[in-house]
């Protein structure tokens, strides 16, 4: 039975190896787990990317940060020049999670920095900004007076930097894999986050099985019960 399960083992490799074009080592007779990162990395530039860091409390792309405003009043009447003050508005903590983070680049090297092709490094990720403001204005009037309010806020957040420092690393010896028709999610222990998500929305049910086929040959290279045989 052992015989067996290496020859289905290797015979699994192989089909990951003949169905996983890589477009660096296309010259090469056999795909390797560098050539597999390369074409994770250069995809992720290609299509909807979105990563997803699940912090202790469930929370995913959870950023916090400061609201901040001021309000104008402006008092006046019939008679006399009209008065204007400017007050600040208390400020408050307010949070929320991002719904669209994107990996950027990625690259094969572990959480100490060392280059490795069991290791995928989410380097750099980008968001729309999510950053708000809002204005406001009301005006009261009565018969010999009246009196404007401009009122301004602005939400503004901690950078996405906190998503990569310290760095989040996928680790594909540990690294779990799932699929939808046309999309493919790697899932992985956080270095600072209790899970990490990256899901590549290929949109192409071609591409989902090379991202797929890609994914699964970086698990089995990197799986640190292959030595034993299981």
């Amino acid at each position: 039975m052992l015989n067996g399960w290496k020859t289905m083992r290797w015979k699994v490799l192989a089909a990951l190896g003949t169905l996983v074009s890589l477009p660096t080592v296309a010259a090469q007779s056999a795909q390797t787990a560098d050539g597999a990162q390369q074409f994770l990395a250069a995809t992720a530039k290609k299509v909807a990317t979105k990563v997803y860091f699940v912090d202790a409390a469930g929370r995913t792309n959870y950023v916090t940060g400061k609201l901040n405003g001021q309000v104008k009043t402006i008092k006046g009447g019939v008679f006399g020049k009209p008065k204007e003050t400017i007050a600040a508005l208390p400020e408050q903590a307010v949070d929320k999670q991002l719904a669209d983070v994107r990996a950027s680049e990625l690259d094969a090297i572990d959480a100490e920095g060392r280059p490795t092709a069991c290791a995928t490094r989410i380097t750099t990720v980008s968001a729309p900004p999510y950053d708000d403001s809002k204005s406001d204005a009301g005006n009261e009037s009565r018969a010999f007076t009246f009196t404007l309010t401009y009122t301004d806020q602005q939400w503004t957040y901690e950078p996405l930097t906190k998503f990569m420092n310290p760095a989040q690393v996928i680790d594909w010896g540990d690294a779990k894999i799932s699929r939808n028709p046309d999309s493919v999610t790697v899932t992985s222990k956080g270095q600072s986050f209790t899970k990490v998500q990256v899901t590549y929305a290929a949109g192409d049910l071609d591409l989902a099985d090379r991202i797929e086929f890609a994914m699964k040959f970086l698990k089995m290279s990197c799986d640190n019960s292959a030595n034993s045989g299981f």
